[in-house]
């Protein structure tokens, strides 16, 4: 259900997809340009299809879900969970949690290696993330609009020992 409505949400179309690393063409028409295209290479996670489809239930919430007025979560903002995810994941790494907030937002959760990690996406480059350290109670907080690169450092923290090694 989301794939189909992401794709019809979306003016993008993906090609040439590989199991281990993919590789897209991206065509997009601007109004005021001709159409132009951007090879965009992500991560394909192991876990990527379980959030997928965790992601069609999400967005297949009725209204009042909650018992109140809760929103599902928008197409728009699943499609961007599920490309951000794509580049953050990192090996070791396991899937995170997928909790909607009842204002249509989707917190994105790791509880891991004596860090919570959170990463609250009120709509596609809208994110606050935070960090919580349990050892040293310590918190980082980060607004974030499309410049991830703290949060990678955050994401790597969570890994096993083992797989940095």
């Amino acid at each position: 259900m989301i794939a189909e409505a992401i794709r019809k949400e979306s003016p993008y179309r993906a090609y040439k997809t590989t199991p281990e690393r993919r590789s897209r063409d991206i065509s997009a028409a601007h109004s005021a340009f001709s159409a132009f295209r951007l090879n965009v290479h992500g991560y394909q996670s192991d876990w990527s299809i379980a959030l997928r489809e965790r992601l069609d239930e999400l967005t297949s919430l009725s209204v009042g879900w909650d018992g109140y007025n809760g929103r599902p979560v928008s197409c728009q903002t699943a499609h961007f969970v599920i490309n951000m995810l794509e580049r953050l994941c990192q090996d070791g790494v396991p899937a995170p949690y997928l909790v909607p907030g009842s204002d249509g937002s989707l917190q994105v959760e790791w509880h891991r290696n004596n860090y919570d990690v959170e990463l609250d996406v009120l709509g596609p480059q809208n994110v606050v993330a935070t960090r919580y350290n349990i050892l040293t109670d310590e918190e980082d907080l980060l607004e974030i609009q499309n410049d991830f690169a703290g949060v990678v450092d955050w994401i790597r923290s969570l890994a096993d020992a083992n797989e940095l090694a």
